[in-house]
């Protein structure tokens, strides 16, 4: 039997096909990026916490020792956080290692959800505590926000100050100090809870249905491509016999 497809059909199968085939290829690498993530982390918090310094952040997770004091006076409320419905802030505080002074390090320590309020107008009153903190959990490499608009971080006057995303590098810039270029997750803090829970909400197992579905597409695209073309030259070879 002879094939026959549509000039058209042809075009839409060519434009679609690969974007399919790429799709469920992106989506089996992001589940293989996901199992990676979770070794290393299940790793991380079976080994002993090493003491945090810049030396030691070049893993994507570390169970760490962090010890210094808050800067009470500069604290972040890491915006659009829900948590049973309602609507908050992570309040995300600097913990110095160092001391006060231009060449003090810190790193900011997720210290949990805090509800948004009565309005977005009036932010909700926060405080960390003043003595010397030991602060021993997951020091993770915040993920890059999925978009932006432009790459300068603008911040409004006053403390704490409301951010979208919790980058170190863009956050310091408010500071007047280095930030370590993680997060700090307190063990057995429920915020190190729910960020666990979300992740592997959407595990691997996530993506590896993404991509069947991408992949199913691409051979329903194939299979309707054939099957057109094929009956599209049965109907021509028919109407060449009645001829």
């Amino acid at each position: 039997m002879r094939f026959r497809p549509a000039r058209v059909q042809t075009v839409v199968t060519v434009l679609l096909l690969p974007c399919f085939i790429a799709l469920g290829v992106w989506q089996m690498h992001r589940a293989a990026e996901k199992k990676q993530l979770f070794a290393a982390e299940a790793a991380a918090e079976q080994a002993a916490p090493q003491l945090l310094d810049a030396a030691s952040t070049g893993k994507p997770s570390l169970h760490a020792q962090a010890q210094g004091r808050y800067d009470t006076h500069h604290l972040f409320l890491l915006d659009n956080r829900v948590r049973d419905g309602r609507v908050g802030y992570f309040l995300l505080a600097p913990l110095q290692l160092g001391g006060a002074g231009p060449n003090t390090k810190a790193v900011l320590v997720n210290l949990g959800w805090v509800p948004q309020g009565e309005s977005r107008q009036k932010l909700p009153k926060v405080s960390v505590p003043e003595t010397p903190q030991t602060v021993t959990g997951l020091a993770l490499t915040p993920d890059a926000p999925p978009f932006h608009l432009t790459n300068r971080q603008e911040f409004a006057s006053g403390w704490p100050k409301v951010v979208q995303n919790a980058q170190p590098g863009q956050l310091e810039k408010a500071l007047g100090y280095s930030l370590l270029p993680v997060v700090l997750y307190p063990d057995g803090s429920e915020v190190a809870k729910d960020r666990n829970r979300s992740m592997h909400a959407f595990g691997p197992s996530r993506h590896y249905g993404y991509a069947a579905q991408w992949f199913g597409f691409a051979a329903i695209l194939v299979g309707i491509y054939l099957l057109h073309g094929f009956k599209r030259a049965k109907i021509g070879e028919e109407k060449q016999w009645k001829a």
